[in-house]
């Protein structure tokens, strides 16, 4: 019985009642607490008998119930992966189907989090087959009528045999070999756009459209599909992989042996109502277009125009998947919005992820005006409209807003500006944002898209106290162009002229940040970006400096955080686990990166280029590398010469250095560390994790947890390798 006050001070004689009604209900009063801690109780009492099942325990129970059966524990690095409850409670499945390539994959989703596919290459090794065991689809040669096959060549959908590999597969040289089995990981998620409410297309003209709201190419990823069966391996629709235009074809047609249709483009209708969005869905003056009203096709660029625009009335609406391109017909026309889904590494920059953690809670002085409504069809109203201590300027749907903005609030007033949970609209602003304020101001910016103007903090009777970003993405470069190259390279996207400000700027992909020399600025989990035309030159850029851009800029914080350009501040308080890919320009006299006062403040665990003016450092590369190299060579005995000393140390300076699969904004795999990155950088930082900005996705972690488990699961003389399919 649930122990209430209602329920306890029923159960007392009625006289007591009525003398208790007399006195005022003192006895009533003192019931409530006893039940408050009764009810605290029976509630223990409960959760200590859901402990004793790995379905309903409490988080911290689960390593206790897996010690029972011999369960070895993981790092907990991340949230998808912090809690060990379904993996314990699937142990014994596990172990009953031991080295089955269905366990080993669910065992690779349940220890990394990331999707996964495992392939047994014994079954793709050219072999002379037996005539009593005949496979007819193992063909020594590949079949070049095959489509789907010739795209998936090369990755864990390669259907093709390949002649003996006898390298190891367990460093990722070899494959093709009888024992070997591979583990193929996605660690690019796809991330939804317009899933609740969808996003307007970019239009070019009448007929053209584009997905990406900034008008520049953007590929296409499918939404992950859950298997049906526990024994069923991974196929291309169960990973977060690009859509080719091949295989929407098939999808909306179900030609060439495809997928079901619309298994990629369209709602999905569970029970008569509408579900989930599938990975891609297009609306004309939001009504769906239907999957028999679309059609595949290859739009690229053509003297000015694209290939293959649908020319007649009739025609189906043109979609490119590689490109993120659509083009209507002449006789449709409207506003077009779009569901899809794109890839990208970790929830930073803003998007329709979860936010709702960070927001500020309304109340009768801070009230919630909500864009766009009746009573503020625009920003610049609801902003207007706040009072005079402030409040929240909530944007409820994935939109596009050209309109100049400027924020003004008087002394203790705080405005938060931010885009709904689950929402990502885009504010193209024809001027810079100028943010104002009275005494003990501050002014918080939470999940926008801002393109083609910055954020300005002027000077002169400013008084502003704090301005925080979290959640943001400010485009490096302002504004891409058609070819996804930054319009104005180098451009800043913050510049704070007002002395005494406070900047914190968090989970955010960002322009240069220029800062006066008496204001600071705190960078955490976010990516600083000079943005030059050719991503390789990004180094040379202005990331940090003064609004000059020639000066040093104020104090400055860097947590996980990966810079491409120089910088310069007056100091650095801290910089712990990031990344400065910072050189000088042709000409440049002065090092990349340089604090004017080196006798305060700490770098550590970051990659830091040689020659900086710092503060003291502490495990900092490429230094590190090299000291160690130098004294594991004079360890051997023998003093070691400068001239052997500088080429130790130009070596390990070329062999440490961060490398990426792309530094141009806009790509999926954008700041991702390649597989082939130094050791120390990739688990460089203070938890052995990788430094820079996706320090956040503990990704060593995750493989460290899968090496565990592979060898816990793996049969006898069978080798694993694991291997990164994005």
């Amino acid at each position: 019985m649930r122990m209430s006050a209602e329920s306890l001070y029923a159960l007392l004689p009625s006289i007591y009642r009525i003398r208790d009604a007399e006195e005022g209900f003192p006895l009533r009063e003192l019931l409530g607490v006893i039940a408050e801690q009764a009810a605290v109780v029976e509630e223990n009492i409960e959760q200590l008998y859901d402990d004793q099942f790995i379905e309903t325990c409490a988080d911290w129970v689960a390593p206790y119930i897996g010690g029972l059966i011999g369960y070895r524990p993981l790092h907990g690095a991340t949230a998808d992966i912090s809690s060990p409850k379904a993996e314990v409670a699937n142990t014994i499945g596990y172990r009953r189907r031991l080295g089955t390539a269905s366990v080993l994959e669910q065992l690779a989703r349940d220890v990394t989090g990331w999707p996964a596919r495992v392939v047994e290459y014994f079954l793709l090794v050219a072999t002379t087959q037996r005539m009593n065991h005949i496979r007819p689809s193992h063909h020594f040669a590949p079949d070049l009528r095959d489509w789907r096959g010739l795209e998936a060549l090369g990755t864990a959908f390669d259907p093709f045999s390949r002649t003996v590999d006898v390298r190891s597969i367990e460093r990722a040289d070899g494959r093709y070999n009888l024992p070997n089995v591979g583990v193929h990981l996605w660690r690019l998620q796809a991330q939804p756009r317009g899933r609740r409410i969808p996003a307007p297309a970019t239009r070019l003209d009448d007929r053209r459209r584009l997905f990406s709201p900034l008008g520049a190419p953007l590929p296409l990823f499918t939404s992950p599909k859950s298997e049906t069966r526990i024994t069923q391996l991974a196929g291309p629709l169960n990973v977060p992989g690009s859509i080719s235009r091949r295989v929407l074809h098939a999808d909306l047609t179900g030609v060439d042996g495809g997928a079901p249709p619309r298994a990629i483009y369209g709602p999905q209708i569970s029970g008569g109502a509408l579900g989930d969005l599938q990975s891609l869905v297009l609306f004309i003056d939001d009504v769906e277009v239907g999957a028999d009203e679309v059609e595949s096709c290859n739009l690229s660029d053509d003297a000015g125009g694209w290939v293959n625009v649908p020319a007649a009335n009739g025609d189906r609406v043109a979609i490119d998947p590689v490109l993120g391109r659509i083009a209507l017909p002449p006789d449709r026309t409207g506003d077009v919005s779009v569901t899809y889904h794109l890839g990208f590494s970790a929830e930073i920059g803003g998007g329709e992820y979860a936010r709702a953690g960070g927001f500020s809670v309304p109340d009768a002085t801070h009230p919630l005006l909500r864009v766009p409504s009746v009573a503020h069809p625009t920003i610049q109203s609801a902003l207007d409209a706040l009072p005079a201590t402030g409040g929240i300027v909530e944007i409820v749907d994935n939109g596009r807003y050209e309109e100049a903005l400027a924020i003004d609030i008087g002394p203790g007033a705080a405005v938060e500006l931010r885009a709904a949970d689950e929402c990502f609209p885009h504010l193209r602003l024809p001027v810079d944002l100028t943010v104002r304020g009275g005494d003990d101001s501050s002014v918080a910016l939470d999940g926008l898209l801002i393109s083609r103007g910055g954020i300005v903090v002027p000077d002169g009777g400013n008084a502003l106290r704090r301005l925080t970003l979290r959640h943001c993405t400010l485009v490096p470069g302002r504004e891409l162009n058609a070819a996804g190259d930054p319009s104005q390279p180098g451009e800043s996207s913050i510049v704070i002229n007002r002395p005494g400000l406070d900047l914190a700027v968090a989970s955010c992909i960002t322009g240069p940040v220029l800062v006066a020399r008496d204001a600071m600025a705190k960078l955490e989990d976010t990516i600083l970006d000079a943005a030059a035309v050719e991503p390789l030159d990004s180094p040379e850029g202005v990331a940090y400096a003064a609004p000059d851009g020639m000066d040093f800029g104020g104090p400055l914080t860097l947590l996980q955080v990966s810079v491409f350009g120089k910088v310069a501040a007056e100091r650095f308080d801290l910089v712990s686990n990031s990344l400065l890919v910072s050189r000088p320009a042709p000409g440049d006299v002065a090092p990349a990166v340089r604090a004017e006062r080196r006798q305060v403040g700490c770098m550590r665990f970051s990659f830091v280029p040689r020659g900086s003016i710092t503060p003291r450092r502490f495990r900092c590369q490429p230094q590190l590398a090299i000291d160690e190299a130098i004294a594991a060579r004079a360890a051997l005995g023998a003093p070691v010469p400068a001239p052997e000393r500088n080429a130790i140390a130009v070596r390990e300076a070329r062999r440490v250095v961060p490398g990426f699969v792309s530094r141009r904004f806009g790509r999926p795999a954008y700041v991702q560390l390649r597989a082939s990155t130094a050791r120390e950088i990739r688990t460089g930082a203070d938890d052995e994790s990788e430094m820079g900005a996706f320090h956040l996705v503990h990704a060593p972690q995750r493989e460290t947890n899968l090496r565990i488990r592979l060898e816990e699961y793996l049969r006898f003389s069978l080798e694993a390798g694991a291997f990164h399919e994005t």
